[in-house]
C-alpha cells in the first residue's frame, strides 16, 4: 500500500487533522505528547484495526468524544478505507463503502511496524517473535491463515485431552497436529530463510562492523519446536506420559523460535540496548524487503522513535539502510534528526511539525 491522505477525526490528542503524505518517507517530529505516535498508530490500524500500543481502542477515543473516526486513501488503486470506533460499540471498517472485516485490512493496507516492543526483539519471548513472523506469512501466503488455525484448533483439542485424561481419542489428535504442525514449520522456515538471506545483504550493503563488531559473530537460527531428527507424530506418542503429567503440549510448532547467538551465548546476554535496537531494526527491514521482492508487496514501513537510544553513528547507518528502501516510510522522532543534506539523499522525502494541529 501507499497511503495518499489520511483523516483523523477525535482519535487520543487530535480532533482534526488531514495528512497528505509522501509515497516515500515521511517524517514526523515534535516534542514528548504532542501526537507523532498517535499518526503512526493511525496507521497501523488502517492495516489492521489494532494498535500497537493499546489492547483497548476505546481507549483511543479523544476524552471528550464518544467515538473515533479514521479515513484513508490509497490513489493508486483506487481505494477509500473508513475506520470508525465507538466506545461502546464494535470497530467498524468500510473499504469504498463495502463493510469488511478487520483481517482482510491486513492483506490491502500492509505494513511492517517497528516500535518500542519491537526494538526489544532479541530479547523478547519466542511467542512475540513467532507472532512477528506469522505476520509477514500471514501477509504474503494465501494458504498460512488456514493452515496456521487448524494446527492451533487442534493443539487446542490436545490439550483439552491432556488435561482431561481422556487418552482414548488422543491418536487422532497426534496425526491432526503433526500434519499441520509440518506445513506450519514448512511455511515459517521458508520465510525465515528468506528473510536470514536479506538481513546479509543489506549487512554487505550498509556494513555495519564499521560500528558494531558483533555482526561479523552473529549466528541467527530458526528453531522448530521439537528434535528434527524424529518424526513429529512419533515424538508426540513417545512425550504422552510427560505432556499428561504436564497437562500441555510440550512439542510442536507452538515453541518454534528465532535464535540470536554470539560465539554460542544468547545475543541477548551481550548485547548493549542501542545495539539490540538497531539490530531489530535491521531483521525486522529485512523481512519487509522479503515482502517486496520476493512477493511483489508494497508494505508500508512504520518506524517510532526512531532515533532513541541511537547515537549519531548507528543513526547514520539507519539512514543509509534507508536508501534502499524503495516502499512508503512513516518515521517519528522528537527532534529533526533529519538534515538537508541526508534528506537529498533520499526518497521523496516530507516533513511534518507536529504540535498538535489537530
Amino acid at each position: 500500500m501507499s497511503l495518499t491522505k489520511i483523516s483523523i477525526n477525535n482519535f487520543r490528542c487530535f480532533k482534526n487533522v488531514d495528512l497528505q503524505l509522501s509515497p516515500g518517507i515521511n517524517f514526523f517530529f515534535g516534542k514528548n505528547g504532542s501526537g507523532k505516535t498517535s499518526i503512526l498508530e493511525s496507521v497501523f490500524i488502517f492495516s489492521s484495526g489494532k494498535s500497537f500500543k493499546s489492547s483497548n481502542l476505546a481507549s483511543l477515543v479523544n476524552y471528550e468524544k464518544d467515538k473515533f473516526t479514521l479515513k484513508a486513501f490509497d490513489n493508486l488503486k483506487g481505494y477509500i478505507v473508513e475506520i470508525e470506533k465507538n466506545k461502546n460499540k464494535p470497530i467498524s471498517v468500510l473499504l469504498n463503502n463495502k463493510k469488511i472485516t478487520t483481517s482482510k485490512l491486513i492483506k490491502e493496507f500492509p505494513c511492517t511496524p517497528i516500535h518500542n516492543n519491537t526494538f526489544s526483539f532479541a530479547d523478547a519471548s519466542p511467542d512475540f517473535r513467532r507472532k512477528l513472523l506469522d505476520r509477514s506469512i500471514f501477509i504474503s501466503e494465501k494458504s498460512f491463515s488456514e493452515c496456521w488455525f487448524s494446527y492451533y484448533r487442534s493443539l487446542k483439542q490436545r490439550n483439552s485431552i491432556l488435561k482431561n485424561n481422556c487418552i482414548s481419542d488422543i491418536y487422532i489428535w497426534n496425526t491432526k497436529l503433526s500434519d499441520e504442525g509440518i506445513k506450519l514449520n514448512n511455511m515459517r522456515k521458508n520465510f525465515f530463510m528468506k528473510t536470514k538471506n536479506e538481513f546479509y545483504y543489506l549487512i554487505d550493503l550498509i556494513q555495519p562492523s564499521s560500528v558494531f563488531d558483533f555482526f561479523n559473530l552473529i549466528e541467527i537460527d530458526f528453531f522448530t519446536g521439537w528434535d528434527e531428527n524424529k518424526n513429529l507424530n512419533d515424538l508426540l506418542q513417545e512425550n504422552q506420559d510427560i505432556d499428561l503429567k504436564r497437562k500441555s503440549t510440550t512439542h510442536g510448532p507452538h515453541k518454534s523460535d528465532i535464535k540470536f547467538l554470539i560465539n554460542d551465548i544468547d545475543a541477548r546476554q551481550i548485547l548493549s540496548r542501542g545495539e539490540q535496537k538497531f539490530f531489530s531494526i535491521l531483521w525486522s527491514l529485512a523481512q519487509h524487503e522479503v515482502l517486496k521482492k520476493q512477493y511483489k508487496i508494497n508494505a508500508t514501513l512504520i518506524v517510532d522513535d526512531i532515533k532513541s537510544e541511537l547515537d549519531d553513528r548507528v543513526f547514520n547507518l539507519f539512514v543509509e539502510t534507508l536508501k534502499h528502501i524503495k516502499t512508503q516510510a512513516i518515521f517519528s522522532c522528537i527532534d529533526d534528526c533529519f538534515s538537508s543534506k541526508i534528506i537529498a539523499s533520499l526518497n521523496e522525502f516530507k516533513k511534518f511539525h507536529v504540535e498538535q494541529l489537530g
